[in-house]
């Protein structure tokens, strides 16, 4: 029984987050299905169904308030910009074990051009990496624009600083302590979440006026519903309170909740750019020429184990998952 229900366990957890049901929250519906089985000697399968069917009852079932604001992708602005910092983390030990390699060196030279560049470099690789998502996901698809209106800016800035900042040598970084505190980092961010506190203050509600825009926005920008549709949903919650004489709030309730509410039935919906093939595409383009320069320059400089070790395998992986993305239909 135990594999069987630690099998169900971790699809069941990641669906109920999908459903807006954080790790605390199914804390204990998932011991209850445990007690359920281990009671009965049951398969969770059997008897509470497969977890995204079984989440999606249990979320239908939850009081309002339990329930996490979630975007179609399962994921809160927190969760965007906590994921991209992890990711960062996660990388920065193969990449600095690498070029430590590649240099064969314990100690990295820090100069002002190198430690300004490469904090600029970071600071953009999050921006691009984790902001959008969390301003879309935030309900404010309005903003994105500036998001990415912003990224030229810190590209430029990073190029600036590595060609034109001091080249003297300061002092040196052990490649061991870059690492611990990458390893740091990751294990902070693998850490058990912690149960949501009360909210520190209580917000006033939105006027009338600010909670339809924000109806718009959150379709909009969390939910991926199209402009027009997202704005024909508006224009009849707006009639529907204007009928009833009293406030948006006071009428349809929270504006997140009834956003989440209403969305649930639409069936047609519109990714942003960041999810459709053509950026894909892109992505895996720039990936490609990427990894076929890191062969080229590495067999160049004789360390011809990384470059077939490393940059080849990259180069055909992408290669390969172009095509795949050139044969899938565009939806």
């Amino acid at each position: 029984m135990t594999t069987t229900f630690e099998t169900w366990e971790l699809p069941a957890r990641i669906a109920l987050s999908d459903q807006g049901i954080g790790y605390h929250a199914a804390n204990p519906i998932i011991e209850d299905v445990r007690d359920h089985c281990r009671r009965t000697g049951e398969s969770p399968f059997e008897t509470f169904g497969e977890p995204r069917e079984f989440a999606a009852r249990t979320a239908a079932e939850q009081p309002p308030g339990l329930l996490e604001m979630v975007d179609r992708e399962g994921m809160t602005p927190r969760d965007y910009l906590g994921g991209q910092l992890f990711v960062l983390s996660v990388l920065v030990i193969p990449a600095v074990v690498l070029f430590a390699a590649i240099g064969r060196t314990w100690t990295f030279p820090a100069t002002a051009a190198g430690l300004t560049g490469i904090v600029l470099l970071a600071a953009t690789l999050f921006w691009t990496g984790g902001v959008p998502q969390a301003v879309r996901a935030s309900g404010r698809p309005h903003l994105v624009k500036y998001v990415w209106a912003a990224t030229p800016v810190l590209i430029l800035a990073a190029a600036i600083a590595f060609t034109t900042l001091p080249r003297e040598h300061l002092f040196g970084i052990p490649v061991v302590a870059v690492v611990a505190v990458a390893a740091l980092a990751v294990a902070l961010q693998l850490r058990e979440p912690k149960p949501a506190g009360p909210p520190s203050r209580i917000e006033a509600p939105p006027t009338t006026e600010a909670w339809f825009e924000r109806l718009a926005g959150l379709l909009v920008g969390r939910y991926d519903l199209r402009p027009d549709r997202a704005a024909e949903l508006t224009r009849t919650a707006r009639a529907r309170v204007t009928e009833s004489g009293r406030t948006a709030e006071e009428e349809l309730g929270p504006v997140e909740e009834y956003a989440r509410r209403v969305q649930e039935a639409e069936p047609v919906r519109r990714n942003p750019f960041w999810r459709t093939r053509p950026a894909q595409i892109v992505s895996l383009l720039v990936g490609i020429s990427i990894a076929v320069r890191a062969f080229i320059g590495w067999q160049q400089d004789g360390v011809w184990w990384a470059a077939y070790l490393i940059a080849l395998p990259a180069g055909l992986g992408g290669v390969w998952f172009l095509i795949q993305a050139l044969r899938r239909k565009n939806t």
